[in-house]
């Protein structure tokens, strides 16, 4: 049986799916690496525009396979988090949209991993969790880069420090996620949103991730990259159709 599924489920848009319901979708070494393959070949896929993480059913992740952290020594846990950030740095440098739609539970690895994505949809039964040193681990899947980035130090540092588990409005109002939808519905909302980010200029699109990856820096930083990137796209295709399109007073199609 395959870990991660993959299925195209609206025009150029492919939904990514863990497959492990009897773990509650936790990642095991196996998993990352298969999520890898299918993450990496999505993005690679030029008829591919938008990409949903998902689960095949239950929960959206439970964090990384407990069962799998076995008399580890600190040669393999280096090696084995080296692989997980693979994994991390595909999902957040992706030039595509990316979209969470999270039903259940996101625990630990599983809801570093949703924090990489661009839109996190989630259930109103469902939850956001950090706890690590309930386990005696620490932060990982690039937690301590996103989470002060999405809801500010002040706050990450509580919910990490307390090993906080936020649940639907709750999660949805620290700004841990960004819509909240019934049971359920996470995938099609995930879908629709998906859709509307396909359909930005592609180029300025990517650029503008890749500047609010940069931040925080310094205003002549800010300003130097905000410089580089629009002059690429003053020599686009993107910018004749979007000024076409308003001449026109129509949608404009980058695609």
């Amino acid at each position: 049986m395959s870990l991660v599924v993959s299925e195209t489920v609206a025009p150029g848009i492919a939904r990514i799916a863990i497959n492990r319901p009897n773990k509650r979708n936790a990642l095991s070494p196996e998993c990352r690496n298969e999520m890898i393959e299918v993450v990496s070949a999505s993005l690679g896929n030029s008829n591919i525009n938008a990409i949903v993480i998902g689960s095949t059913k239950g929960h959206f992740c439970a964090g990384g396979d407990i069962d799998s952290m076995v008399d580890l020594t600190a040669a393999v846990g280096r090696t084995r988090m080296k692989d997980n950030h693979r994994l991390v740095r595909l999902i957040l440098e992706a030039e595509k949209p990316i979209i969470a739609a999270v039903e259940g539970f996101a625990v630990g690895a599983g809801a570093g991993m949703a924090l990489l994505c661009d839109t996190i949809i989630l259930a109103e039964t469902g939850a956001l969790g950090f706890p690590f040193f309930r386990i005696g681990l620490t932060p990982d899947y690039g937690i301590l880069f996103t989470l002060p980035r999405r809801i500010g130090s002040a706050r990450a540092r509580q919910i990490l420090l307390r090993a906080q588990m936020l649940k639907g409005k709750v999660a949805v109002d620290t700004g841990l996620a960004d819509e909240l939808v019934a049971e359920g519905e996470t995938d099609a909302r995930a879908v629709e949103r998906a859709q509307e980010m396909a359909d930005m200029p592609p180029q300025a699109f990517a650029l503008t991730k890749r500047h609010l990856a940069m931040e925080p820096q310094t205003l002549e930083a800010a300003l130097e990259m905000e410089t580089l990137s629009q002059s690429l796209t003053f020599l686009g295709d993107e910018l004749t159709e979007g000024r076409t399109a308003f001449a026109e007073k129509r949608k404009p199609r980058f695609r």
